[in-house]
C-alpha cells in the first residue's frame, strides 16, 4: 500500500525506535515525558541496545527519501530523516520535528514561517549543521523530473515561483525564502488548508545541496545511494557516503548516527541497529516472527489463514496489533484505455466485484470494514460523516457480495447486448504472493460472471507500483492490488494525489486510474483554498462521493493494519 496514515507511521517508527534490546519487539505502551526543551517517549523497562529484524516481502519503492512515497519505506525514512514536522507514536497531531516550534501561519493563510531547531546535524561525510537552505533544496529537487516526488504537485505546488510541472534540473522556487540559518518561509499563492500538515512529509526532510547536487544531475537523482540522514539512524555507508547497508530486494541495515543529537528530539532511539531482511514469503515470514527469529512485519499482513490462527491462540493474540490506517484497498481501472474508458462498463465492474471475497482473502472482517466510498470511518465528523458515512453506497449488493443482474444491466448501457463482454482480453499486474496474489484471483472471476478474460502478470509488490501502475505509459487495465492511506489528517490527502488530474505525472505516479474530470477537478481547485475545516470537509465529502459514482477505482476494504511481534 502506499502512504501510511500519521497513526499507522508514527506506530511504524515507534516500534522501531521504541523496542527495548532483549523484550522481543513488545507491546509496552508510550508515555511522553518533557525535560527542558525535549520531549522523549519513555517505555517502561526499555533499555538501549541490541537488534531489531523487520522482515518484509518487497524491497522499497524508492531509498531516496525525496522519492518515496510507500507505506514501507516510510517506516525507514521516518528513523533516518527529520521532517519540518512528525508524529509521536498513536496520535494524528503533528509536533516539532526539526521545527523549533509549529509554524505560524499569517492571517491570510498565505505565509508559512517556520523556525529550526539548533544543533541538528548531518550524518557522515557532510557533517555538519542543518540550514533552511538544506529544507529549501530538498523541496525544489522534488520538482525535478530526476527525482519526481509524487506529491509535490499536490501539497507544495501552492508555493509561488513553483513548476507546474517536473522540471529538468532542480528549481530555484522564489516562494521559498530562507531569511537566516534557522528560518525558512513559504510565500504561497492561495491558502492552502493543508500545507502545514504536508510539512510533515519527507520531502521537507533536508538535503545538503553542496553534497547531493552531482548525485541529482540527469535523468535519475542517485542520492539515494549516497544520502545522509538527520535521524537517530542511517543506512550504513562507507567513509565517502555511499550506502553498503542497501541491497535492493535482500536487506536494508540502519545503524546509529553518529551525529545524532537526542536532546533535539523525543526519540529514544534504544536499538544500536536495524535491519530489514527482503523477500519473505509472508507465511514464511509470519512464522519466523511467531518463532522469535524475527522480530516484527514490515510490509506483508499475515495471511488470512494465519491470522485466523493468531486470533484464536491465546498465547499469539496478544502479538498481534491491528492499527486503523484512514485508507482503503481499492482497485484501478485504467480510464485511458478500453474497455475501462466507458463510464458503464466500470460501474459493472463496481456491482460485480465480490468485496466480501476478497475482504476474506486479507482476513476478513477483522482486517476492516468492506468499504462503499473513499474516506473512511477513521476519520469519523472530519470527512467520513460528510461523505455519507455508512450510508452512501452507490453500488450496492447482498453482504458486498457482488450483484451480476445490475452489473449486466451496465453492461448493456455500455452497449453489449447480452449484457457480457465481448472484447479483448484485459490485463492486470498483481502482486505474486499473498494475499494480493489471492485478492486478484478474486477479481478475475468475478470479471469472468459479465465475459470478461482477465490476464494476471504476477510480479513483486514494490515493482508492481514502479513499473508499471506507477508509469502511464505502462499500466495495465486493472491494477487490482493499490490502496491508499491518509498522509495526514485531512480528506484531500486521500482524495487529490490519487484522484486530480493535475496530479498525474509520467513517473512515481498516484493517480492510478489515470482520472482526469474537468468538473472534480473544479471542485478539487476550491475545496484546496478553503481554511474553515468544517467546510472544507464538507467539501471534501461531496468530492468522495463524485469520485465513487465515476468507478474509475472501486474501494474495497477499509483497512485496519495488522502487526505482529515476536
Amino acid at each position: 500500500m502506499r502512504r501510511r496514515t500519521a497513526v499507522v507511521v508514527g506506530m511504524a517508527a515507534g516500534a522501531l525506535a521504541l523496542v527495548a534490546a532483549g523484550c522481543g519487539g513488545g507491546g509496552a505502551s508510550a508515555t511522553s515525558g518533557v525535560q527542558g526543551a525535549s520531549h522523549t517517549l519513555v517505555t517502561s523497562g526499555a533499555k538501549k541496545g541490541g537488534t531489531i529484524t523487520v522482515l518484509s516481502n518487497g524491497d522499497v519503492d524508492h531509498i531516496d527519501p525525496g522519492e518515496a512515497y510507500y507505506a514501507f519505506t516510510y517506516q525507514i525514512t521516518y528513523v533516518t530523516q527529520r521532517p519540518l514536522l512528525a508524529y509521536k507514536p498513536n496520535s494524528v497531531t503533528p509536533v516539532p520535528d526539526l521545527a523549533a516550534s509549529m509554524p505560524t501561519v499569517s492571517k491570510d493563510g498565505k505565509t508559512v514561517t517556520v523556525k529550526l531547531r539548533h544543533g541538528v546535524k548531518f550524518s557522515p561525510p557532510v557533517n555538519r549543521e542543518v540550514t533552511s537552505a538544506d529544507v529549501k533544496y530538498a523541496i525544489e529537487r522534488g520538482f525535478d523530473a530526476a527525482v519526481a516526488n509524487g506529491y509535490a504537485g499536490a501539497y507544495f505546488g501552492v508555493i509561488d515561483g513553483a513548476p507546474t510541472k517536473s522540471t529538468n534540473t532542480v528549481p530555484s522556487i522564489s516562494g521559498i525564502q530562507t531569511p537566516d540559518k534557522y528560518t525558512i518561509v513559504f510565500k504561497l499563492s492561495k491558502p492552502s488548508g493543508v500545507f502545514v500538515g504536508a510539512l510533515q512529509e519527507p520531502l521537507t526532510a533536508p538535503v545538503p545541496a553542496e553534497y547531493a547536487r552531482k548525485f541529482d544531475k540527469g535523468t535519475s537523482s542517485s542520492y539515494g545511494n549516497h544520502q545522509v540522514a538527520t535521524g537517530p539512524y542511517m543506512i550504513q555507508n562507507n567513509a565517502a557516503g555511499k550506502l553498503t547497508g542497501y541491497t535492493p530486494g535482500r536487506q536494508i541495515i540502519l545503524v546509529r548516527n553518529p551525529n545524532w543529537n537526542a536532546k533535539t528530539s523525543w526519540r529514544p532511539a534504544y536499538a544500536d541497529k536495524i535491519i530489514f531482511k527482503e523477500g519473505f514469503d509472508p507465511t514464511v515470514g509470519t512464522k519466523q516472527i511467531l518463532s522469535g527469529s524475527a522480530d516484527v512485519n514490515g510490509d506483508f499482513p499475515p495471511p488470512a489463514a494465519e491470522l485466523k490462527s493468531i486470533t484464536s491462540n491465546s498465547s499469539q493474540k496478544s502479538q498481534l496489533e491491528f492499527t486503523p490506517t484512514s485508507g482503503s484497498r481499492y482497485v484501478a481501472l485504467n480510464t485511458r484505455k478500453a474497455p475501462f474508458n466507458n463510464k458503464y462498463v466500470r460501474m459493472a465492474v463496481a456491482y460485480v466485484l465480490d468485496r466480501n471475497a476478497m475482504r476474506l482473502t486479507r482476513g476478513g472482517p477483522i482486517d476492516g470494514k468492506i468499504a462503499t466510498h473513499f474516506i473512511s470511518p477513521d476519520f469519523g465528523p472530519t470527512g467520513f460523516n460528510q461523505a455519507g458515512g455508512f450510508n452512501f453506497n452507490p453500488f450496492p449488493s447482498a453482504n458486498g457480495s457482488g450483484d451480476v443482474a445490475k452489473a449486466m444491466a451496465m453492461m448493456k448501457k455500455a452497449g453489449y447486448k447480452s449484457g457480457k463482454y465481448s472484447g479483448p482480453q484485459v490485463t492486470q499486474v498483481a502482486d505474486n504472493s499473498p494475499p494480493g496474489s489471492n485478492t486478484a484471483a478474486v477479481i478475475a472471476n468475478s470479471l469472468a460472471k459479465i465475459g470478461f478474460n482477465v490476464k494476471t502478470i504476477s510480479v513483486q509488490h514494490a515493482a508492481m507500483y514502479t513499473r508499471f501502475c506507477n508509469v502511464p505509459k505502462n499500466e495495465p487495465n486493472i491494477c487490482p492490488n493499490v490502496g491508499w492511506l491518509a498522509d495526514f489528517h485531512e480528506p484531500q490527502t486521500l482524495l487529490d494525489p490519487t484522484f486530480n488530474g493535475k496530479n498525474i505525472i509520467p513517473t512515481n505516479n498516484s493517480n492510478w486510474p489515470l482520472l482526469n474530470d474537468p468538473a472534480i477537478n473544479k471542485l478539487m481547485s476550491k475545496a484546496e483554498v478553503e481554511l474553515n475545516p468544517e467546510t472544507r470537509y464538507k467539501e471534501w465529502g461531496h468530492i468522495d462521493d463524485l469520485i465513487t459514482e465515476t468507478a474509475a477505482a472501486v474501494p474495497w476494504i477499509w483497512e485496519q493494519f495488522p502487526t505482529l511481534y515476536s
